[in-house]
């Protein structure tokens, strides 16, 4: 017996509807997945290097996905011309001052393309940001036109909307990007730094050869030439002291001499005194009528004349003692001048030697002198 089922074609027909459109559904589905029936709004921007940039990279912002690199091409001036397109979903977001920053991983973890869209408009009067009266939220920009230009962070474009603050780039929050990213204004402090040392230790080689025409090598010439005049003026002052001693010492002679003629007057003054006061001295014997004076007076006015004589040699004496002081006297200024000129020269002289030492170029250039004991004595030394 054939066994037949009835409506066996109705039935065969209805699964290959079924089947059919459940593969209409999964085509729907996967091409909603893909996007196959979203628009996409297209730009286009300029990048330095490809590398990190390849077709089909997608462009985030905050975690979201929202758009990809469509195409690639190096240009006539050696940069690369990347065109891409940005979500329907994101489309309100490309406003003016948006743009691309392309973050490579420095320990090579890979790299991203990150979409900064422009901040929202701001009053010019107030500098507050624009918001809807009715909902009170921030009002957003007016979207860019398909096909226009957004730049890149590292271009002249991107740096200046960045500089004035235009672009929304959230905190970046990685840590380690953070301190690498850092590592390169240390490196380029340092590299500064170095350079500055040696253009200084050269600078101060040169300054030491006599070859530098800076400040170092005019302090370096003064030193040499300070130098160069010490024995002169280390001899000047050896000169003027040696004349101020030897002056000295014959004034000091002059004055022992005087102060010694003044003990022997006085000495006869003191011995005359105290004849005076004895009684039975010499003095009431010569005033006795009968003594030497009497005696003496009665010679014909001869002992008149030898006082007399005795009194103009003490005149003469005196005379030439008030020249002595007078001489003395006038010469008081110029020992007094020439000692303040050893004094200022004797101290010009330290402030040289002192400078010499304290010059960080030369220290433990200059041989230390043994002290030579004068050859003159004290004026303090001698007795009056």
């Amino acid at each position: 017996m054939k066994f037949k089922i009835k409506y066996m074609d109705q039935i065969v027909g209805l699964f290959i509807i079924i089947a059919l459109a459940l593969f209409a559904v999964i085509v729907i589905l996967v091409g909603m997945n893909q996007r196959w029936f979203a628009k996409d709004y297209r730009f286009h921007t300029v990048f330095s290097s490809a590398a990190g940039v390849a077709p089909g990279t997608a462009i985030t912002m905050k975690g979201f996905t929202v758009g990809k690199i469509d195409k690639i091409s190096l240009n006539e001036n050696n940069m690369v011309d990347a065109q891409f397109h940005i979500y329907d979903t994101y489309y309100p977001l490309v406003v003016a001052n948006s743009v691309l920053e392309l973050t490579v991983s420095p320990i090579g973890l890979g790299s991203s393309l990150l979409f900064h869209p422009g901040k929202p408009p701001v009053d010019p009067l107030t500098m507050q940001v624009l918001t809807d009266p009715e909902t009170g939220l921030a009002l957003a920009g007016v979207p860019l036109a398909e096909g226009s230009f957004i730049p890149s962070t590292a271009s002249a474009e991107g740096q200046a909307i960045l500089e004035q603050e235009l672009a929304d780039i959230p905190m970046k929050d990685d840590t380690i990007t953070r301190l690498l990213a850092n590592v390169n204004p240390l490196i380029e402090n340092v590299n500064k730094a170095v350079v500055t040392v040696n253009r200084t230790l050269t600078e101060i080689n040169r300054a030491l050869a006599g070859q530098s025409t800076g400040p170092l090598g005019t302090i370096v010439s003064d030193i040499q030439a300070a130098t160069g005049k010490l024995p002169d003026t280390m001899d000047g002052v050896n000169g003027i002291v040696g004349d101020l001693q030897a002056r000295m010492a014959t004034i000091l002679e002059q004055v022992s001499g005087l102060l010694g003629e003044l003990n022997a007057v006085s000495n006869n003054l003191a011995a005359t005194t105290e004849a005076i006061r004895d009684p039975t001295g010499l003095i009431p014997k010569l005033l006795d009528p009968k003594g030497s004076i009497a005696t003496i007076l009665d010679d014909g006015n001869a002992l008149y004349k030898r006082l007399m004589a005795i009194m103009a040699g003490t005149e003469d004496a005196v005379k030439s003692l008030s020249g002595i002081v007078t001489s003395l006297n006038g010469e008081m200024p110029k020992i007094a001048a020439m000692l303040n000129e050893t004094r200022t020269a004797i101290k010009q002289a330290q402030d040289v030697l002192e400078g010499i030492r304290n010059n960080p170029l030369i220290k433990g250039g200059v041989t230390e002198r043994m002290d030579q004991p004068s050859l003159y004595g004290s004026m303090r030394e001698g007795e009056f």
